[in-house]
């Protein structure tokens, strides 16, 4: 294949945020009281300790506010998850990160305390097949419309902390979700690439307006295009463990690299020349390799139903190079690029 076009794709030189890794184990902390009050949107609300500290999300009141007395319920032992993200990528940054007290447990298990719209979980196909790798059904989620007050719950400290560290042990929680999904066999084993594409999402959070037109010509050129909201969760896992390189714009669907086989290959298209570091953050837990990419000349757009729209040009001919980048990746061929950040983050900044 030519060479690409000079300036078409560059890099991604810098993170939005920091990278680092902790080989402690977070905070874990058991209370014999606590308030849980639901969420609102025009007043406190959290679970709070006796001293009337916010545990984790939530709002305290301000002045003027006061919580509403809560009910005494008797539950047995509950572990705190935190507000329940119902999209996926928001699940895997923000949620399941509290669930890493499951690693290596033994005995009966904690059901899981949440903030959420009591049975909104049914919404989310993903967390049915996650919960049940980690011993669970979503009837084991519990939530309250009204405050309460409860005995016996075990708060624990995140074990990813989004843009900015990540520790150990939720490298160890992902292989145990997805281990379940995919064979050793199966391992590398599609040599044809696969582009994650987005064009038949209607919202989230970023869009590519055009999009269309790198699909269709990587398509051309020999790549399967898939739309992952097509597929359930376990077949989203083994799609990325059995082919050899991904390529797609950077989002959601790049996560679920972090339950695949080790070692995944990704060559994403960014919408700014900063990376989120939250991608670094997930593939240095299970040695994906990733480079990541802009477009100069990339515009934004109105947003619409996404947080972000953005466009870029020469669609066609930067399909082309991205496909060039992920052949040279594939081949084990460095790219010359490359940002020192991606150098250095092969083995993060890692902490006790």
């Amino acid at each position: 294949m030519a060479r690409p076009a000079r300036g078409r794709l560059q890099p991604c030189r810098t993170l939005w945020g920091t990278c680092e890794r902790v080989e402690a184990l977070p905070r874990l902390r058991r209370y014999g009281r606590v308030d849980f009050h639901p969420v609102r949107t025009d007043g406190p609300w959290g679970l709070f300790g006796r001293d009337g500290r916010c545990l984790g999300a939530g709002r305290a009141p301000v002045a003027g506010e006061s919580l509403t007395e809560p009910d005494q319920v008797e539950t047995g032992p509950l572990l705190f998850i935190g507000l329940l993200a119902l999209h996926y990528g928001h699940f895997v940054v923000n949620t399941l990160p509290h669930l890493w007290p499951l690693v290596g447990w033994t005995g009966p298990r904690p059901k899981l305390l949440c903030h959420a719209e009591p049975g909104s979980w049914h919404r989310a196909p993903f967390l049915k097949r996650i919960l049940e790798r980690l011993g669970y059904r979503l009837d084991d989620l519990v939530t309250f419309d009204r405050p309460v007050r409860l005995s016996d719950v075990l708060v624990p400290d995140p074990a990813l902390h989004e843009q900015t560290r990540v520790h150990t042990v939720y490298g160890d929680l992902c292989r145990m979700v997805g281990e379940g999904f995919w064979a050793a066999s199966e391992a590398d084993s599609v040599s044809r690439p696969v582009y994650l594409a987005k064009t038949r999402l209607t919202s989230g959070v970023t869009r590519l307006v055009n999009e269309i037109e790198i699909a269709d010509e990587l398509d051309r050129h020999g790549v399967e295009i898939v739309t992952p909201e097509t597929l359930d969760f376990g077949a989203q896992i083994r799609l990325m463990s059995s082919r050899r390189v991904l390529l797609g714009t950077v989002g959601s669907a790049f996560h679920g690299s972090v339950f695949a086989a080790p070692g995944r290959r990704l060559v994403g298209l960014n919408w700014q020349p900063a990376l989120n570091a939250n991608f670094p953050l997930l593939d240095g837990l299970n040695g994906t390799q990733g480079r990541y990419y802009h477009a100069p000349g990339t515009v934004l757009r109105e947003p619409g139903a996404f947080e972000v729209s953005w466009e870029v040009p020469d669609p066609r001919g930067l399909a082309r190079d991205l496909l060039e980048r992920a052949e040279r990746l594939d081949r084990g061929e460095p790219d010359p690029r490359t940002g020192i950040w991606q150098r250095r983050i092969r083995g993060f900044r890692s902490r006790s």
